[in-house]
């Protein structure tokens, strides 16, 4: 559920958006860890939270920042939901303006892991999100800054890793993505959208465990670069998007990511220029061994 309802604020308008001991606090497929990105979502379930996740962007009259939380809580091993929120401050040449963005929701199922051997690495996961209208700052909603208009979005979530490729030192390369219809509650208002984001990573975890052991310091070790693009296009206006650049460290317990954002097209270069992102993220999994940590129900609906 992590990422897909991050929202970068902007003026006018808000715009959508390994180790093996820690492998049950990930998205894990055969040999494959999929790590928790930052401006999307990743393709499981699971027992996590998210504190702070910082956004600070540049504008054209100031900056607009967030700071974000996000738990996720897991109902069966295959079924979760998700609540996250931003803390958004804006500050232009004429005001400043300070308070929460509305609060968004989430319920994923996860599908069982396709690995018809250790190197097929490929997973999916269905979804609705739900963004709340009227959780947030008045101020901010009257300003235009925040959505007035609540919207309901059923997404697809996929992860893919290059474990069967031939060339080995290709082998650590995955992809993530998901795919959503947002539905407007009044698409007079605020039109519907189609939402797109995908990853590209390169897990030095997986090339250490699987590939070849290189002479690389245990830091570099818990590294994976990536790079996503995400792109928001609507029924009626002009698509905006980001690329963001980063890299992801796991430790045993934790995860800390950080990821350039950039612009992608036209109206968002008119709107924002290029900030940065950094998260830090907790698996309760291996914090908590009772409710938090584990499915209130332990059974998989798909089995």
């Amino acid at each position: 559920m992590k990422r897909t309802a991050f929202r970068a604020i902007l003026p006018g308008a808000a715009f959508m958006f390994t180790m093996h001991s820690v492998a049950q606090a990930h998205v894990v497929c055969g040999d494959r860890v999929f790590p928790t990105t930052l401006t999307m979502d990743d393709p499981g379930v699971s027992d996590e939270f998210s504190l702070p996740t910082i956004a600070l962007t540049p504008t054209p009259s100031g900056e607009s920042n967030s700071f974000g939380y996000e738990w996720d809580k897991t109902i069966t091993e295959d079924l979760g939901f998700a609540v996250n929120g931003d803390y958004v401050s804006q500050h232009g040449a004429t005001q400043s303006l300070n308070g929460w963005d509305n609060i968004t929701v989430t319920l994923k199922d996860q599908h069982p892991c396709i690995k018809r051997h250790p190197h097929q690495e490929l997973v999916w996961s269905v979804g609705v999100i739900r963004l709340i209208p009227g959780t947030g700052a008045a101020q901010l909603r009257d300003a235009g800054v925040i959505a007035s208009v609540g919207s309901t979005a059923p997404t697809f979530y996929f992860g893919k890793g290059m474990g069967d490729l031939p060339a080995p030192y290709l082998r650590p390369i995955a992809i993530t993505g998901e795919v959503s219809r947002e539905l407007s509650d009044t698409p007079s208002a605020s039109p519907s959208a189609w939402n797109y984001a995908v990853s590209l990573q390169y897990s030095i975890p997986y090339l250490q465990q699987n590939v070849k052991a290189m002479h690389v310091s245990q830091f570099v070790a818990r590294m994976t670069p990536l790079v996503e693009f995400a792109l928001t296009s609507p029924d009626f206006g002009t698509p905006t998007g980001t690329i963001a650049p980063g890299v992801l460290y796991d430790a045993n317990t934790w995860q800390l990511g950080a990821e350039a954002l950039v612009p992608a097209t036209g109206a968002t270069r008119q709107a924002q220029g290029v900030g940065f992102i950094i998260q830090f993220h907790m698996f309760l999994d291996a914090f908590y061994k009772s409710w938090f940590g584990k499915p209130m129900i332990n059974k998989n609906l798909w089995e």
